[in-house]
């Protein structure tokens, strides 16, 4: 390991022992120190990290903090200049980690986001960068339009199909699932949000923040590093993953949304999810449309 290391490679996992062990195998043969925040797995991701991993600092949290909290706990661990956020399902090399470090030299850029490649070896657009969310995106999405007419405006500006993701430059959104943050810069913005509890959204508000607070952020084109994706939503089902994601969502827009997407998300959310729950019963998908009809209440504020 590099006695004067510039970053720390920060993993936040969830009962994630089974993507941990390939990705902190490349962790460490990157050189740079490693810290895994453990949320309370019942995994036995902890035990794993101890026995098997003595080289990563294993930080075992006695609640789940989310993965704001874990971010935050992570990062304040560390010491050096950079930290990398990582998601469990990020493999990376020395290599991915120098270009993102080379994308940060100047002085204002205060974090850099990877291109994330998928476990077939394809780029994953829709993850690696995006524009942030508006009132348009959002009813695209909750009424369909997107299903409909993938191509539309409100979509093709939030996924920002115009930018070419082969080329190094500032964005609004980089995917936190790899993300390079200053240190300087994380703290001056009070890092992560833990009221986006336990994950969703605190990712969008923290690069909305640091846009505010004058810091650009940038795309590293030249760092690929393989991503599966997905695997939170996966191991909580349907059910849990729609009512987090979409309490999260008001609570981003009650933050960070425009007036007409305060006065408006709430009913194009029950709209939304009863078009969600007339699809499913119809294909006969019954617990997919029970899932749907869970997030109501959430509209009316409950």
């Amino acid at each position: 390991m590099d006695p004067v290391a510039p970053v720390t490679l920060v993993f936040v996992a969830w009962n994630a022992r089974r993507h941990l062990a390939r990705a902190l195998d490349a962790a460490i043969a990157t050189g740079w120190p490693v810290i895994v925040v453990d949320n309370a797995s019942t995994d036995g991701t902890s035990e794993y990290v101890r026995v098997r991993v003595p080289e990563a600092q294993l930080v075992a949290a006695d609640r789940n903090l989310g993965f704001a909290g874990g971010v935050n706990a992570g990062v304040r661990e560390s010491s050096t200049p950079w930290a990398l956020v990582l998601n469990p399902d990020i493999v990376l090399t020395r290599a991915a980690v120098d270009r993102m470090l080379a994308a940060g030299l100047e002085a204002d850029v205060g974090a850099v986001g990877a291109q994330l490649i998928g476990p077939d070896g394809h780029p994953q657009p829709g993850y690696s960068l995006r524009r942030f969310p508006t009132l348009g995106t959002w009813a695209a999405d909750l009424l369909l339009l997107d299903h409909l007419w993938p191509d539309n405006p409100a979509s093709r500006r939030y996924l920002a199909t115009d930018l070419d993701r082969t080329c190094d430059q500032d964005i609004e959104q980089p995917s936190a699932a790899c993300l390079l943050v200053r240190r300087l810069a994380f703290d001056s913005v009070g890092g992560f949000d833990t009221q986006f509890h336990p994950a969703w959204f605190e990712d969008v508000d923290f690069c909305q923040r640091m846009r505010v607070a004058g810091w650009r952020l940038r795309y590293a084109a030249g760092a690929q590093v393989v991503h599966e994706g997905g695997v939170a939503m996966r191991a909580l089902g349907l059910g849990s993953f729609s009512t987090i994601w979409y309490r999260n969502l008001l609570r981003y827009v009650a933050k960070q949304g425009s007036l007409a997407a305060r006065v408006l998300i709430r009913p194009l959310l029950v709209v939304g999810m009863l078009l969600r729950t007339v699809i499913s019963l119809l294909r006969g998908r019954r617990d997919e449309a029970r899932a749907y009809l869970e997030v109501l209440p959430i509209a009316f504020g409950r």
